[in-house]
C-alpha cells in the first residue's frame, strides 16, 4: 500500500514494514543495520508537523519470512515525514501485539506526547474534510474566508477542537485583505457543497442585522435566538446566538465572601442575638474590606460548566442563595477563564433553555464585531451591576 494512494488513515496507529532506504544511514546505528533489508515503524500524526513513521528496528526478510531484530538504541528516535514516504511501498504487519510489546515504552512515549484532544482525533476521521484536507499535515485545512466587500480568500487553518454544528480552527497565514482576522486567530467554519457537489470549508465573518442595546434588554431577544438554535441547529442559527452573546449582558450567581475582619463582626452580631435571627433585622454594618464575589459552577457528571443568564428571572430558585451581578458577556468569559476548574464551557440559562458555549468557543465569540451601531453602545465591558 502506498501513501499517496490510500492517504494516512490505513497507516494511522498501523506497525508498517517499509524498505531501509527510505531511513538510509539514520538508522545506521541499529544494531543489526549491516543485516537488515526493512524498517519496522509506527505512524502517528503531529499535530504541528503533520503525519510521521517512527522506527521502532530493523528486519529482514528471507525466503518470504521475516525477522524483527527489535534492534533499536535505547536513546535513538528516528522519525520519517509521510511526504518522504509518499511513493513508497509499505506492509502492514498483523502481528500487533508483539511488535507493541517489544516496543512498549517508545508507543507509549508517542501516545503521551502526541495523542491530542478528543475533538481533534475525531476531525482526523471526518472524510468530507479530505478534499480541503492538506495530505500531510492532516489537522490542516484550507477554508475559504467570506465578508462583504472583499474577494473570497482561501488561507489554512488548523484544527483545534469541534463546537455543535462548527469547526474551530487557528489561522495559519496571513490573510491577504482585512478580514478583521489575522494569523493565530481562532475562527470558527462549516463544511458547504459547491454547486458542483465538491465539500469546501466556510468561515463567514460577515455580521448580520445591526441591533441596539434596546433590543436585547431583558435577554428576550438572546432567549429566542437561543430557541430557535435549539429547535433548527444549523450554522446560521448557531452564529446568531454568539453574535446575541457577544453583545449581551449577563446575570452571573456568587457568593459573597468577606474578608476575615468583616466575618469577625459578622459573627459578633450574630452572636449578640442569643440565638435570636428575629433580633437580626434591622441591623446594619458597614465593611471594612471589599467583598469578593465569587461565581457558582455547575457541574454535570465530569464535566463542570460556568453559568450566566440572561436574566434574573431565569436563575428561578436556583438563584435566591445567591449574590447577583450583571454584567456584559465578555467579562463573563473573562470570568469563567480565569476559574480554578478545567470548564467544559459557559451554560446560558441552565435550568430552562439551555445553550452551552464550548470554552474552545470564547474566542471566537471575543473576536466577532459587535452588531451594536456605535452610537448604541453605552457601557464600558467589564463594567458591572450588582
Amino acid at each position: 500500500m502506498k501513501y499517496s494512494e490510500i492517504g494516512h488513515r490505513p497507516f494511522y496507529h498501523e506497525f508498517v514494514l517499509f524498505p531501509i532506504i527510505v531511513a538510509g544511514s539514520a538508522v545506521s546505528d541499529f544494531k543489526y543495520f549491516d543485516e537488515a533489508d526493512s524498517i519496522v515503524t509506527y505512524g502517528y500524526i503531529d499535530h504541528e508537523t503533520g503525519f510521521r513513521f517512527e522506527v521502532l528496528s530493523t528486519a529482514s526478510i528471507r525466503n518470504d519470512q521475516l525477522q524483527i531484530f527489535n534492534d533499536r538504541p535505547e536513546e535513538s528516535r528516528v522519525f520519517i515525514k509521510a511526504e518522504a514516504i509518499n511513493e513508497t511501498e509499505g506492509f502492514a504487519l498483523k502481528n500487533k501485539d508483539e511488535i507493541y510489546a517489544a516496543n512498549r515504552q517508545i508507543i507509549d512515549s508517542i501516545t503521551s506526547n502526541y495523542e491530542d484532544n478528543e475533538e481533534i482525533r475525531e476531525s482526523r476521521s471526518m472524510s468530507f474534510l479530505d478534499e480541503s484536507r492538506d495530505p500531510f499535515c492532516i489537522d490542516d485545512v484550507q477554508v475559504h474566508l467570506n465578508k462583504q466587500g472583499n474577494q473570497v480568500e482561501a488561507c489554512w487553518a488548523r484544527i483545534e477542537g469541534l463546537g455543535d454544528h462548527v469547526i474551530i480552527g487557528k489561522l495559519l497565514n496571513e490573510p491577504y485583505q482585512d478580514f478583521g482576522y489575522h494569523q493565530g486567530d481562532t475562527i470558527g467554519f462549516f463544511v458547504q457543497k459547491t454547486e458542483d457537489d465538491k465539500v469546501i470549508c466556510v468561515c463567514d465573518m460577515n455580521p448580520t442585522a445591526v441591533i441596539t442595546k434596546e433590543d436585547l434588554a431583558g435577554g428576550q431577544m438572546l432567549r429566542d435566538a437561543i430557541r430557535r438554535f435549539n429547535s433548527e441547529r444549523n450554522e446560521n442559527n448557531l452564529f446568531d446566538v454568539l453574535e446575541m452573546l457577544r453583545d449581551s449582558d449577563v446575570w452571573i450567581p456568587c457568593t459573597a465572601v468577606l474578608s476575615e475582619a468583616d466575618q469577625a463582626t459578622v459573627e459578633k452580631m450574630i452572636e449578640e442575638t442569643d440565638g435570636d435571627p428575629s433580633l437580626m433585622v434591622g441591623k446594619q454594618m458597614t465593611t471594612n474590606d471589599q467583598i469578593r464575589m465569587v461565581p457558582d459552577i455547575l457541574q454535570n457528571g465530569n464535566d463542570f460548566f460556568f453559568p450566566a443568564f440572561s436574566s434574573d428571572e431565569e436563575m428561578g430558585e436556583y438563584g435566591q442563595g445567591f449574590s447577583k451581578i450583571e454584567t456584559d458577556f465578555l467579562h463573563a468569559i473573562n470570568l469563567a477563564r480565569n476559574n480554578d476548574r478545567k470548564l467544559k464551557g459557559i451554560v446560558i440559562d441552565a435550568f430552562s433553555e439551555p445553550f452551552v458555549l464550548d470554552a474552545e468557543l470564547f474566542d471566537i465569540v471575543e473576536k466577532m464585531k459587535t452588531r451594536i451601531a456605535e452610537e448604541n453602545l453605552q457601557k464600558e465591558p467589564g463594567e458591572e451591576k450588582q
